[in-house]
């Protein structure tokens, strides 16, 4: 069976699109997400309902939560998009950001898995590659450990289990602009870090006509 990982779409539905098309192409049996389904991009509402519809397991990221609670510790660009989303969401919408929860500990293929936004000790955490330790997944009570938030993806294995990001959907920061999302394996329990080109001028476009900061859609060209 293969099962795919996303993270961080952050509204960005072309994006969402064309990763879920690659998905079916290779007969991905269920998805998870590692959370920040919206923020910066300005396809809320879509992206929601698409997640929901292809029946996505999802948790909360900070941005979701900021969605729900109001703008803290944001720098200003992530601010006005998160501003921007709440005055736009529906009440579908909402609610199901409402029911979210913060993490997801369940058996995979016989492996105790965990998801976390930031990590198993604060949503807002940033855990890079570098920063990765098997003390994570003692944290986590896992041999599975999925990690978002940073938008670079790896895969970190130890003796007593696998650290993986899959990076992110809607606006990668690793240098490479396409989509990314991480494919398991779980007959073999191989992973693997998948890119998908997508539509980046309409997400570009929509930020641009909707009044965002700039940088939002400058940063979807370069990758970074």
């Amino acid at each position: 069976m293969y099962v795919a990982f996303i993270s961080d779409v952050h509204a960005n539905l072309p994006a969402l699109e064309a990763v879920l098309e690659d998905m079916a192409s290779r007969r991905v049996g269920c998805t998870f997400c590692a959370g920040d389904i919206l923020g910066y991009n300005t396809f809320p509402n879509e992206t929601v309902d698409l997640l929901r519809r292809k029946e996505v397991a999802c948790i909360a990221g900070n941005h979701d939560r900021a969605v729900l609670m109001g703008v803290r510790n944001m720098n200003s660009i992530a601010a006005a998009a998160i501003n921007w989303t709440r005055e736009v969401l529906s009440p579908v919408s909402m609610a199901f950001l409402r029911d979210l929860p913060n993490s997801i500990h369940r058996p995979l293929a016989g492996v105790m898995m965990a998801i976390h936004h930031g990590s198993p000790r604060f949503i807002s955490e940033y855990v890079f590659e570098e920063h990765v330790s098997e003390e994570l997944l003692d944290l986590a009570g896992a041999r599975l450990l999925v990690l978002g938030h940073t938008h670079i993806p790896y895969v970190v294995q130890f003796p007593t289990g696998t650290v993986i990001n899959p990076g992110s959907v809607g606006q990668p920061r690793d240098g490479d602009p396409r989509a990314s999302y991480a494919l398991l394996d779980t007959s073999e329990w191989t992973f693997r870090i998948l890119r998908v080109p997508y539509d980046v001028e309409r997400v570009m476009a929509g930020i641009r006509e909707n009044g965002l900061p700039e940088m939002l859609a400058q940063r979807l060209r370069r990758g970074v």
